[in-house]
C-alpha cells in the first residue's frame, strides 16, 4: 500500500476551501459595483468554470439601469478568473504542504466538490502552493528544533531522515532558517532564566563555551538583551519580597557583590518602599474595622514579624485606620450587626458615638425579634383565613340544602323532617357564630401585622 493510499481518508477530510455558490444578493451587489476583475476572481476562487456570458446575462437581468458592460469587461473577467483559479489551487497546495503531507493533487482533482462544480484543474498552481507550504512546514520544524540547544548539523540530518521516511521533500534552507530563529529563542530563554534566578551574566561564558564544544551556535546578543531586560525585574521582585521578610538592600547588595551580580539599587528600593507602603496601609485598614488602634504594638513587633518601619508608617496606618473606623462606627453598621448578633466593638469608636451605636445595636436585635413576631402574625392571618374560607364553604353548602328542602313542593312534613330542619338550622347558627369569631380573630391578627410593621419601621428610623 503506497503513501497516498494510506493517507487518502485524511486527504479527503481536508476542506477543499471552495467558497461554494455565492449568494444571489452578493452576486447582484457585485454587478452593481461593476468590477469585472473582482467578479471573475470570485468565480475562480469558488471553483466555478469561467463563464463571462452567463455572468453578464445575470448582471443585465438584475441591473437597475440597463447600461452595457464596460469596454474590456470580458478580458478583465477572464484575468480575474484565472487569478482566482490559481489562488484556489495554490491555497489547497499550501494547506497540504504546511501540514507535512505529500502532494495530494490527484485526490483533490477527483473529489466530489471539484466534480460538482466542474472546477478547472490547475496542477502548476497547486504545486507552487504546496512548495510554499512545504517550506513553511520545515521552517517550523527547524524553529522548534532550534529551541533544544542542540547542534544544527545533527538535527538537520535527523530531519532529513524523517523526510525520507515520510517520502516528503526536505527543504534544507527553510529548516536552517527556522532553526536560526529557534536557536535565538534558546539563548533568549537562557538569558531570561539566568536573570530571573539572580545568576550573573558572567554565566554566559560557561554556557557559550559548552555550546561551542557541542557544536551549537552561540547568539550572545540574544542572551544579553534578555538578561538585561529581566535583571531589573529580579531586583524589583527581591525588593517586594524582602520588605516583609526581614531583609533589606544592604544584605542583598552584599550577596550580589559576592557573586558578581549587577545591582539595581533604585529599582530595589522603589519596590521595597512600595510593598511596605501597601503593608502599613493594609494593616491600618484591617485594624480599623472593629479593632483598636494598634500601631504601637505593630511597630514594636515589626522586627519579629519580618517587617520594616518606614518614615510614613504612622501616617499610612492612621489614615487607613481612621477611614475604616469611620465606616465601622456608624448606626447602620451597628443596627445590622445587632440583627445578626455578631457583636459590636463600641469601645473602638469615638466616645460621643458610643451611646448611639449601642442603641442602634439593641434596635437591630429588637428589629429581628419583632420581625419574627410579624412573621408569626402573618402565619396566623394565613391560617385563620384558611379556616374562615372553609367555614364559608360549609355555610354556603348548608344554606343551599336548607333552601332546596324548603322549596321542594313534594316534601312531606313529618316529625323526622322537622327534627332534621332543626338540626340544620342549629348547625347554620353555630357555623355563623364560629365564622364571626374567626373574622374577629383575623382582624386582630392583621392589626398585629400592622403594629409589628410600624414597630420595625420605628426601630430602623430611630437609630439616628
Amino acid at each position: 500500500m503506497n503513501y497516498l493510499t494510506r493517507f487518502r481518508p485524511l486527504i479527503l477530510a481536508v476542506p477543499l476551501l471552495l467558497a461554494g455558490c455565492q449568494s444571489t444578493m452578493q452576486r447582484i451587489a457585485d454587478c452593481k459595483v461593476g468590477d469585472w476583475a473582482a467578479i471573475g476572481h470570485k468565480d475562480g476562487m469558488s471553483g466555478e468554470p469561467a463563464d463571462y456570458a452567463e455572468r453578464k446575462e445575470f448582471c443585465d437581468d438584475h441591473a437597475d439601469d440597463k447600461k452595457p458592460a464596460a469596454i474590456g469587461a470580458e478580458a478583465q473577467y477572464t484575468a480575474g478568473w484565472a487569478q482566482g483559479n490559481w489562488d484556489l489551487w495554490s491555497q489547497l497546495g499550501q494547506n497540504d504542504g504546511g501540514k507535512g503531507f505529500q502532494a495530494q493533487y490527484e485526490a483533490h482533482a477527483a473529489s466530489d466538490e471539484v466534480r460538482k462544480h466542474k472546477t478547472p484543474l490547475n496542477r502548476p498552481a497547486y504545486d507552487a502552493g504546496w512548495a510554499i507550504g512545504n517550506s513553511d512546514y520545515w521552517k517550523n520544524q527547524g524553529k522548534h528544533a532550534g529551541t533544544d540547544g542542540q547542534p544544527l548539523a545533527a538535527q538537520k540530518e535527523a530531519a532529513r531522515a524523517r523526510a525520507a521516511g515520510m517520502q516528503l521533500r526536505f527543504d534544507e534552507a527553510a529548516y536552517a532558517n527556522g532553526w536560526q530563529a529557534g536557536n535565538r529563542t534558546f539563548w533568549q530563554d537562557a538569558g531570561y532564566n539566568d536573570a530571573r534566578n539572580g545568576t550573573p551574566d558572567s554565566e554566559f561564558r560557561q554556557r557559550a563555551s559548552a555550546a561551542r564544544s557541542a557544536g551549537v551556535q552561540v547568539q550572545e546578543d540574544a542572551y544579553r538583551a534578555a538578561w538585561n531586560a529581566e535583571i531589573v525585574n529580579y531586583w524589583r521582585n527581591l525588593g517586594t519580597q524582602d520588605a516583609v521578610s526581614g531583609r533589606d538592600f544592604a544584605m542583598r547588595s552584599k550577596e550580589a557583590r559576592a557573586k558578581g551580580l549587577k545591582i539595581f539599587e533604585s529599582e530595589y528600593r522603589q519596590a521595597w518602599d512600595a510593598r511596605l507602603t501597601d503593608y502599613w496601609r493594609q494593616a491600618g485598614a484591617d485594624d480599623g474595622y472593629g479593632k483598636p488602634f494598634m500601631l504601637d504594638d505593630r511597630i514594636a513587633n515589626a522586627g519579629r514579624n519580618g517587617v520594616f518601619v518606614i518614615a510614613a508608617t504612622r501616617e499610612l496606618y492612621t489614615a487607613a485606620w481612621d477611614d475604616q473606623n469611620a465606616k465601622y462606627c456608624v448606626p447602620e453598621n451597628a443596627f445590622e450587626r445587632g440583627r445578626t448578633n455578631s457583636g459590636m466593638a463600641v469601645d473602638v469608636c469615638r466616645v460621643e458615638l458610643r451611646n448611639q451605636l449601642k442603641h442602634a445595636y439593641v434596635s437591630g436585635q429588637d428589629y429581628e425579634i419583632t420581625a419574627a413576631k410579624r412573621q408569626q402574625a402573618i402565619n396566623d392571618v394565613n391560617e385563620i383565613s384558611g379556616r374562615l374560607s372553609d367555614i364559608h364553604h360549609r355555610l354556603n353548602r348548608l344554606e343551599r340544602e336548607i333552601r332546596s328542602n324548603l322549596e321542594a313542593k313534594d316534601r312531606v312534613i313529618t316529625d323526622e323532617t322537622r327534627k332534621q330542619d332543626a338540626r340544620r338550622e342549629q348547625e347554620r347558627r353555630d357555623l355563623s357564630e364560629y365564622a364571626q369569631r374567626l373574622e374577629r380573630q383575623l382582624d386582630d391578627a392583621r392589626r398585629w401585622v400592622e403594629r409589628h410593621d410600624q414597630q420595625m419601621q420605628r426601630l430602623r428610623r430611630d437609630i439616628y
